[in-house]
């Protein structure tokens, strides 16, 4: 059985390499574009506008349609498919060798928390990387594997950045990996695609200094000159990992071929890169251009599985706010704290002295909402559409209205947009508060506006299944289908 899961192996890396350059052949990911924000708080406004989009426009190159690769992906989804089974069948499990304090089970859910463990790099990668057979397929070397994690962990806490940090890669990577086995997309992708997307949610952040590209550029700090004030952090983030694997000790890939690492760095570089929150308005444009055209008339036009790709990594590393409210609010919390410190620098080094995010007078509550509202709404809610259709076969049917899927974000996302609209109409904001400086939230006085929203949630839907019926009762005919 080993020898066919090899046999397999190869055809699959061959098929993968053939489709992925057809891929970047057809590929425009360069487009940019626009964000318009309305926000009760002009500041907020204005931060959303400048962080989320881009208004450098560049060239559009016309990408072709995906007609001529169908056949390339049919196959090496056949392939992986069938290889993945046979693994199954000949491998142990690595939460048990190694006496792991959670197995893929936990990691499987979207409401897992991986603030509840230590060592969150390593403990991620060896369960994800398994369950995609990502160690088997590529030989990686168990003990490298794990010196990997440690120099990743270091990487992440070199500069102790309050949100940016360890536990945020562990998340993007687990969150990256419970959008996958939550959709169709695992036959949709080559073996080679989703390689490189868990690793870029690995090590996506690396080196994070707890500032952001609008500081480094402002102060004129060393690495936005190496970069010459173009996706300053994620550039240093791609770069310096692949310095890393330079290191026999670290590096994961040497049983990869040529060609195979060729193929992948270019695509992890591409997919860290994408992850500049500018270039957030042009991939949610992308991607609801995509909808539309599959939608009207079923046809692939100008997106790619670079594109999806993309817009997952980007999708899972906005999802905070998209979780249950209990792993939501500990992210929020460091988040602040880390535009806070920031803001404090800024009083210090920026001419004007006019700090984004001033920890005394930023309404925490209108930050949430413009965050969810305009960001990470938009983002799921293009996700959910585009993921409900196989979105690289010509022939893939919208599913019907009746069947549409549920996403398990889809309520979590309600209910934290609408405990800090609850909080921002009836609240005293000052309560949200325990602390300034570092920030502390009072948790407890939130829970009780979670409560309320809950319960507004519940009425709202009880209104809109009532309003249905009636809909329904006073035009018979819409009921001819059920």
């Amino acid at each position: 059985m080993l020898e066919h899961v090899e046999i397999l192996g190869n055809i699959g890396k061959e098929l993968d390499g053939i489709l992925y350059n057809l891929v970047d052949i057809l590929s425009d990911d360069t487009r940019q574009s626009e964000i318009n924000i309305t926000s009760n708080d002009g500041e907020i406004s204005k931060w959303l506008e400048q962080t989320f989009s881009s208004k450098q426009q560049r060239s559009i190159t016309a990408t072709g349609r995906f007609e001529s690769i169908k056949a390339i992906i049919q196959a090496s989804s056949f392939v992986n498919a069938l290889q993945r089974q046979l693994r199954q069948h000949t491998k142990e499990r690595l939460d048990v060798i190694f006496d792991l304090p959670a197995d893929i089970n936990k990691l499987n859910l979207w409401s897992f928390n991986i603030m509840e463990y230590s060592d969150p790099i390593l403990l991620t990668l060896l369960l994800v990387f398994d369950a995609h057979d990502i160690i088997s397929r590529y030989r990686i070397d168990i003990d490298v594997l794990k010196n990997f994690g440690r120099a990743l962990t270091e990487g992440y806490t070199k500069f102790r950045p309050a949100y940016h940090n360890d536990y945020h890669g562990a998340d993007v990577l687990q969150t990256t990996h419970c959008l996958l086995i939550k959709s169709s997309l695992l036959n949709v992708f080559a073996q080679i695609e989703i390689t490189a997307l868990l690793f870029a949610a690995a090590i996506h952040d690396y080196e994070h200094p707890g500032l952001n590209n609008n500081y480094l550029v402002k102060t004129r700090s060393d690495l936005a000159l190496i970069y010459n004030d173009s996706s300053v952090l994620e550039n240093h983030h791609s770069s310096s990992i692949f310095k890393l694997l330079r290191d026999k000790r670290f590096n994961i890939w040497s049983n990869m071929t040529i060609e195979e690492y060729r193929t992948f760095r270019s695509l992890v570089i591409s997919l860290v890169l994408a992850t500049d929150m500018a270039n957030h308005a042009s991939l949610v444009e992308r991607m609801s251009t995509y909808f539309f055209f599959k939608e009207t008339n079923g046809t692939t036009t100008v997106t790619d599985s670079k594109t999806l790709l993309q817009t997952l990594l980007h999708a899972a590393d906005i999802s905070n706010a998209a979780k249950p409210w209990p792993v939501y609010i500990q992210s929020a919390e460091k988040i602040m704290e880390e535009f806070f410190m920031q803001g404090d620098l800024e009083k210090i080094h920026y001419d004007d002295s006019k700090s984004t995010f001033d920890r005394e007078s930023t309404d925490i509550a209108q930050l949430q909402i413009g965050f969810i509202s305009h960001i990470v709404c938009p983002t799921f809610d293009v996700l959910s559409k585009v993921l409900q259709v196989d979105s690289l076969e010509n022939n893939a049917k919208l599913i019907s209205p009746k069947t549409t899927s549920t996403f398990p974000w889809q309520y979590d996302l309600q209910l934290n947009l609408e405990t800090w609209r609850q909080i921002s109409k009836e609240g005293d904001i000052q309560q949200v508060w325990l602390q300034r400086k570092p920030l502390k939230l009072n948790f407890q006085y939130l829970e009780t506006y979670v409560e309320k929203a809950k319960n507004y949630l519940k009425k709202r839907s009880q209104q809109e299944l009532f309003a249905a019926a009636i809909h329904g009762y006073e035009h018979p005919g819409l009921n001819n289908n059920y």
